[in-house]
């Protein structure tokens, strides 16, 4: 008999994964989440002294069985070496489901018209090749260290999507065709997955300048039909992230782009085509601030403030149906870790959380360059900047919990992170986190975000939330926009 001191009253199966135990009277919750049948909590008896017998005997045993299992994966071993090898084939089809799933049927419809594309024909080669692509690069990035064979496979079928388009550029039958555009615009997806760091705007812009080139031929057939319109936007939209993330000033002819697509948007049913509005002046205005052409500071200053109160204009603006509801946790244990004020917001859609974030993303830029140029003659207009910031980063971090947990029958929350759009919600907040963390000034909050994007990691599986929690390790050393083309967000924005 040996005296154990005060050790845990946790379940066997708890302390067995070495998790704390919620020692429910009516069971487990980690047990229960995890179907585990649970052995019950140790009485103060069984704490104090326990007969080591049945233990030093089950060591045994189980050093035995190891010994045995290691002889037979030897020899398991070396019976494989003499069967022929077989290839994994059924990557593509995964990563095609997993694409479809996220980006064409689901909440976030941005890439819907590739949906009518593949249904209304049999898809040409080039377009099935192009998607393939894609779905293997967007299936890699979500992976922790992606297995060799799918890299392999995306550059393969990139390859042969790259000769196919060539050859139907050449060919005018096709050269003008939806599906050509579209296998263009999933090139461009293709390179800005793999290559996740800020290149040179040339390599950036590559299939960006094809794209644009095949738009001005097409001509005015780009708008006549809704996929045309659909795959113009979705241009307009790539051009528009690429020239913010390569530092360049918005050219002439993405101006001209827009001007042809703003009779088919209305702001009051879709705001997203203001805010897009708005963003083409800021990265111009962001441009002449980088380049020296306004280089006063108070200038600058009230410049920002005039873009900060347009995008409180475009949000005041907005109906009911895109406000959030308000959800209290009340004392559960796990609504507590994943809440900062015990509380979260809940939206409607995907849709209306990421445009209201994008909104808030976009006040955060500003509100920080406010800070950094605003002079000593302002002291009110810092207070007011500091004031929103704290608003912004509270109310991004507020939307998260939304996509981490659901509610059983009798209220309690569960992780909840198995559904795709689960999932893709996550994905669409992890850039705006980033930002929230690093422009609060309440060290709460950040360590808040870290320790959240570190247990929707290890729960989850997913790995852009490490990536981001490691970003903000880094501090401001890292640039807002490596960490936007780090984590792929790329491939996310609607």
């Amino acid at each position: 008999m040996v005296n154990r001191g005060r050790p845990s009253r946790d379940c066997l199966p708890c302390r067995k994964r070495k998790l704390r135990c919620d020692l429910r009277p009516d069971g487990c919750g980690q047990c229960y989440r995890a179907g585990l049948a649970c052995s019950g909590y140790r009485s103060q008896e069984e704490l104090l002294f326990r007969d080591q017998t049945q233990s030093v005997t089950r060591k045994v045993r189980s050093a035995q069985r190891h010994a045995q299992a290691a002889a037979y994966h030897e020899i398991k071993l070396e019976n494989d070496a003499l069967l022929p090898q077989t290839v994994h084939v059924g990557w593509d089809v995964l990563a095609k489901h997993d694409f479809f799933t996220n980006f064409v049927f689901g909440l976030a419809r941005s890439y819907d018209a590739l949906g009518i594309l593949y249904q209304t024909a049999t898809p040409p080669d080039y377009l099935a090749a192009s998607v393939e692509a894609a779905s293997l690069a967007f299936f890699a990035l979500r992976q922790f260290v992606p297995p060799k064979a799918i890299m392999k496979l995306a550059t393969e079928r990139y390859v042969d999507a790259l000769q196919l388009v060539n050859a139907a550029l050449a060919n005018p039958a096709s050269a003008l065709a939806d599906s050509t555009l579209q296998a263009i615009l999933l090139l461009d997806l293709y390179e800005k997955l793999v290559n996740r760091k800020r290149a040179s705007t040339t390599s950036w812009m590559r299939h960006m300048n094809g794209a644009v080139s095949l738009i001005r031929a097409r001509g005015e057939s780009n708008l006549q039909t809704y996929v045309g319109r659909r795959l113009t936007q979705r241009l307009y939209t790539t051009l528009l992230i690429s020239c913010a993330i390569s530092g360049m000033r918005i050219p002439d002819k993405l101006e001209r782009l827009r001007i042809e697509l703003n009779p088919y948007f209305k702001v009051e049913d879709d705001p997203k085509w203001a805010v897009t509005t708005l963003n083409e002046k800021i990265i111009n205005f962001n441009w002449e601030v980088r380049t020296g052409q306004i280089s006063c500071a108070d200038k600058i200053s009230m410049r920002a403030l005039e873009y900060v109160q347009i995008a409180d204009a475009i949000e005041n603006s907005l109906s009911p149906l895109w406000h959030s509801r308000r959800v209290p946790v009340g004392n559960d244990a796990l609504g507590q870790q994943l809440t900062m004020a015990g509380s979260y917001d809940i939206y409607q859609s995907l849709y209306f959380t990421q445009v209201r974030n994008v909104i808030r993303t976009i006040r955060l830029n500003l509100s920080c360059m406010i800070e950094r140029y605003a002079t000593f003659k302002t002291p009110e207009l810092l207070v007011s900047t500091q004031k929103s910031i704290e608003k912004d980063s509270q109310a991004i971090c507020d939307s998260l919990t939304q996509y981490l947990v659901r509610r059983d029958e009798e209220g309690s929350l569960w992780w909840d992170l198995a559904e795709p759009m689960q999932q893709l919600g996550c994905y669409t907040i992890f850039f705006p986190l980033y930002l929230a963390a690093q422009a609060s000034r309440d060290p709460q909050l950040c360590e808040w975000v870290r320790k959240v994007l570190g247990m929707t990691a290890d729960v989850g599986g997913i790995a852009m939330a490490q990536r981001t929690a490691d970003a903000l390790k880094q501090g401001a050393q890292v640039p807002a926009w490596d960490v936007y083309t780090m984590l792929g967000s790329y491939a996310i924005a609607a």
